[in-house]
C-alpha cells in the first residue's frame, strides 16, 4: 500500500486556496467548483468545500489526522508564517528525538490543524 493522495475538508475554498497557495507556497494543479488540488512534489493534495468547520479539539491529545509539511528552516518558516498571519500552537518549534525532526503545528482554514517540520542532521 502507498499514500494515493492528501484530503482536506473545509467550508471557505477562497480562504483556502489563499494559505495553501500563497502562504505555503503550495502550486495550484487543478481546481473545480467544490475542489483544489495542489501539488506536492508529485503528491496530489485536494482541499475540498464542506458546510462546516472542523469541531474543535485538543491538539496532541485528542484523535485526529494531521497534515505535516517539511521545510529546509523550520525558524524561518516560522516566523515567514507568523508575518503572513498564521497561528501556531508550539511558540517554539518541538522536537521528536527519535524521529529526528523538530515540528510546530499551526492552525489552517476550517478548523483544521497542520505541522511545519524540519528534518534534524543525524549525529
Amino acid at each position: 500500500m502507498k499514500l494515493g493522495l492528501m484530503m482536506v475538508l473545509t467550508p471557505d475554498l477562497a480562504e483556502a486556496e489563499r494559505f495553501y497557495g500563497e502562504v505555503l507556497g503550495l502550486r495550484l494543479a487543478d481546481r473545480a467548483p467544490n475542489q483544489l488540488i495542489f501539488d506536492l512534489s508529485g503528491t496530489e493534495f485536494h482541499v475540498f468545500g464542506c458546510a462546516q468547520p472542523a469541531p474543535a479539539h485538543a491538539h496532541a491529545a485528542s484523535a485526529t489526522t494531521i497534515c505535516v509539511f517539511e521545510v529546509p528552516s523550520i525558524d524561518a518558516a516560522m516566523r515567514r508564517m507568523r508575518e503572513q498571519g498564521v497561528i501556531f500552537l508550539h511558540d517554539t518549534p518541538a522536537e521528536n528525538a527519535p524521529g529526528g525532526f523538530r515540528y510546530a503545528a499551526f492552525h489552517a482554514p476550517g478548523g483544521n490543524v497542520h505541522e511545519i517540520m524540519e528534518r534534524l542532521a543525524p549525529s
